[in-house]
């Protein structure tokens, strides 16, 4: 025994040093991690926006890493917290030159960028920014690049939208004199008529905004209604957008693009103007953006529900930004590691070979400078300019019940005019001009989708009946933004809906209103894998297939859908209660676009790559089957059959014909119930968890009608015992094989 015991043990030690030994190698040979960087705000008061960075871009860093990294090697964020300041931005980009880091991305605020951007042009480090937009940051340095466009070209894209869309007379000009404001003062009076204009600037020392009430109290009392724009960094434009409702403005106010953040909004909180009513100074408040979620693609919405599982609360253009640096960031990393595998050369990640790694990574980054080399992100195809920037399209929001929505009209920029007839578009009012730039006035549609009841889900014929209301609200009178078509699940009722035919017509707070009441069947497919432990999604899906997304999208009526801060719908259950079977889980809302890269056989279309988008819009019902209840109404027969058969297994020696005759009988009545069970959601291409449940079954009848036959063949062979044994083996099979199958179910389904 003693023996034994020793032996024993001598096993264990030898394979634990086994293990031990091989974990040691895998550690050995696992190659060191790429670092990355990550400078920003992550204490101060910009650290919401910092930790909103972070979030974003450990998000796509762990999308990367999650696959292997980049050739192998896992990419390693670094922080670095440049507390909203300059001289600690710049103390920071030493100590990251010094780093084994081949790459930076960050910081959040034009200032801090600056603050560091010669440190890292001297230590040949590349910088990649989603926020920082001050022209002089990348057009004096080429080591620094943006992922979005620079203030001045912002400043101009708002001033184009006040003279096409807003048509404004007027415009006073707010800004600071700083390397931010003046480029915003130059890209925004480039665009705007001089003698509309009148521009006032406020002096920037230490962090203070100097001489602000004299310069914005004569901005209050210039005569003319006219808009204001404030053209300042995140850090000062709440003080002016404060000062200027405090002398007295109560008109439109334009901020920069650090002001289009619903956060945005907790600089009034305390304030008591605010207190005493509310919306004091975010009335008539806008702001630009380069990503409104509102109106957003569907990658972006995808982004947005990740974020917000992983955040807890909703991302904004911060993260949208840092989210598709990132994405650049890693993009650049891979073409640098491929170049390595065949070049042999590359990022090296040796003492010696530290700049030269940040110059390949800096290479591989201006090489994304075509739509050939473009890298997908979350607003379409990204790449960078001479300027090493990219012009992101800025669209205009506003403030409104706390929350920042998308405005009614919009200015989308032509880039690829092969293929449209300009000057018939421009004719129809379809397309404006300013100098050698071109846009489509594109028609923002605040839409919502009320569930009034879904009666009938049938499975087996691939269809649903639900009745709706269906609204729009948008800007002017023409009907065009209307004429949508459900396509899929496509309506089998073509007479259900008629877009010229409305429940409601008119006008709701500036905007025209169509209310429309569907109720039909609407053909689904139903994704039956888990069946019948299966959540469903009921589509509701339209798209405008007239008019090109660049004309019209549809939008998410927050507002008028009362939707929670996750963007679900409070809808109520009644709605649902004619589904016994049924548990409804939630309505999301999504916009959607069909794409077509077809030329339509016209000939200037042939060597381009331009794609054409149709604006569409989505509301999907969430349902998960009522398993308990189903179960209980289909497979009781089939839950007593597996006790009949395990039952079996405890038979005496004198019913050996039972223990083979009822495992027989049982598969054939269990194949009936399966034949009824198919018969109810009709023919699928694939094995769903309800004919897998069957499949073990009939593998336990078999296994019992063998361990019977064993026992009898033993027990003749006068091996009684052994038989004996047989029988608890089989027993002991069945009732694991059971158990671990209710076990696999529970884990698997279970809420």
């Amino acid at each position: 025994m003693k023996q034994r015991l020793i032996m024993w043990l001598a096993v264990v030690a030898g394979v634990a040093l086994v293990l031990a030994v091989a974990w040691a190698a895998i550690l050995w040979t696992r190659p060191e991690p790429i670092r990355i960087a990550f400078a920003n705000s992550l204490s101060g008061p910009s650290a919401p926006a910092g930790t909103e960075s972070l979030v974003a871009t450990q998000l796509a860093i762990d999308e990367v890493n999650a696959k292997g990294g980049v050739n192998g090697r896992l990419i390693e964020l670094v922080l670095f917290d440049d507390a909203s300041d300059p001289a600690v931005a710049r103390a920071n980009a030493q100590a990251i030159a010094d780093s084994p880091c081949v790459a930076v991305l960050g910081h959040y605020l034009s200032s801090a960028s600056l603050a560091a951007a010669p440190l890292y042009k001297d230590a040949r480090i590349p910088a990649l920014t989603g926020s920082a937009a001050a022209d002089d940051l990348t057009s004096t340095n080429d080591y620094y690049f943006r992922a979005l466009a620079p203030v001045s070209a912002q400043a101009r894209s708002i001033a184009e939208h006040l003279r096409a869309v807003m048509k404004e007379p007027k415009v006073r000009l707010v800004h600071t004199r700083d390397s931010y404001g003046n480029n915003f003062e130059h890209g925004f009076a480039a665009a705007y008529p001089a003698e509309q204009l009148h521009v006032f600037g406020l002096d920037v020392a230490a962090g203070q905004i100097g001489s602000m009430d004299g310069t914005l109290a004569a901005a209050a009392q210039e005569p003319g209604p006219g808009v204001i724009v404030v053209g300042a960094a995140p850090d000062f434009s709440p003080d002016i957008v404060k000062a200027l409702r405090r002398h007295g403005i109560k008109g439109t106010i334009i901020a920069s693009q650090g002001a289009a953040r619903e956060s945005y909004l907790q600089n009034f909180a305390n304030e008591p103007e605010e207190k005493s009513h509310p919306g004091f100074f975010s009335e008539n408040l806008y702001a630009a953006s380069s990503l409104m979620f509102d109106s957003a693609g569907v990658a972006a919405q995808a982004f947005a529900v990740d974020y917000k599982a992983k955040a807890g609360t909703s991302p904004s253009w911060v993260a949208g930004g840092a989210y598709d640096a990132a994405r650049l960031m890693i993009d650049a990393l891979k073409r640098a590691a491929v170049h390595h595998r065949f070049m042999g050369q590359g990022i090296q990640k040796r003492s010696d070979s530290k700049l030269a790694d940040r110059d390949r990574v800096r290479a591989a980054l201006a090489a994304i400078d075509s739509p050939k080399s473009a890298v997908v992100g979350l607003t379409g195809r990204l790449y960078f300019n001479a300027n090493r920037d990219i012009p992101r399209p800025i669209r205009m929001g506003f403030f409104h019940y706390g929350r920042f929505v998308t405005a009614p009209q919009q200015l989308v920029r032509i880039d690829q005019p092969d293929g449209i007839d300009l000057a018939a578009e421009q004719e129809k009012g379809h397309v404006i001009a300013f100098e050698d730039r071109r846009y489509w006035i594109q028609r923002v549609v605040y839409t919502g989708i009320d569930i009034i009841r879904v009666s009938r889900i049938d499975v087996k014929q691939n269809s649903f009946n639900v009745d709706f209301y269906l609204w729009m609200r948008f800007a002017g009178d023409d009907e065009a933004q209307t004429h949508v078509e459900f396509i899929f699940p496509a309506l089998l009722d073509r007479g259900a809906f008629d877009p010229a035919r409305p429940v409601q017509a008119g006008h709701e707070d500036g905007l025209s209103y169509r209310l429309y009441r569907i109720n039909g069947d609407f053909k689904a497919h139903f994704d039956l894998h888990d069946y019948p432990f299966d959540t469903q999604q009921l589509h509701l899906l339209f798209q405008n297939t007239e008019q090109r997304r660049e004309l019209v999208t549809y939008v998410i009526d927050r507002f008028g859908l009362r939707l929670a801060d996750d963007g679900s719908s409070r809808a109520e259950d009644g709605a649902y209660s004619g589904l016994p079977l049924w548990r409804f889980l939630g309505l999301n809302y999504f916009v959607e676009s069909l794409s077509s890269g077809s030329t339509l056989g016209k000939a200037p279309l042939f060597g381009a790559e331009a794609r054409t988008e149709f604006a569409g819009f989505d509301a999907a019902i969430m349902l998960r089957r009522s398993s308990a209840i189903y179960m209980l109404k289909n497979l009781l027969p089939l839950f007593l059959l597996v006790l009949v058969v395990f039952a079996t297994l405890f038979f005496p020696e004198t019913m050996f014909r039972e223990r083979v005759t009822i495992p027989v009988t049982s598969i054939l009545a269990s194949a009936v119930l399966l034949v009824a069970v198919n018969s109810q959601i009709g023919d699928v291409g694939y094995t769903v968890v309800v004919e897998e449940m069957f499949y073990i079954f009939f593998v336990l009848c078999l296994m019992a009608m063998l361990a019977g036959y064993r026992h009898e063949k033993l027990r003749d062979a006068g091996r009684k015992r052994v038989a004996v044994v047989s029988d608890h083996v089989a027993q002991i099979i069945y009732a694991g094989t059971v158990l671990a199958m209710i076990v696999v179910l529970y884990r698997r389904y279970a809420v």
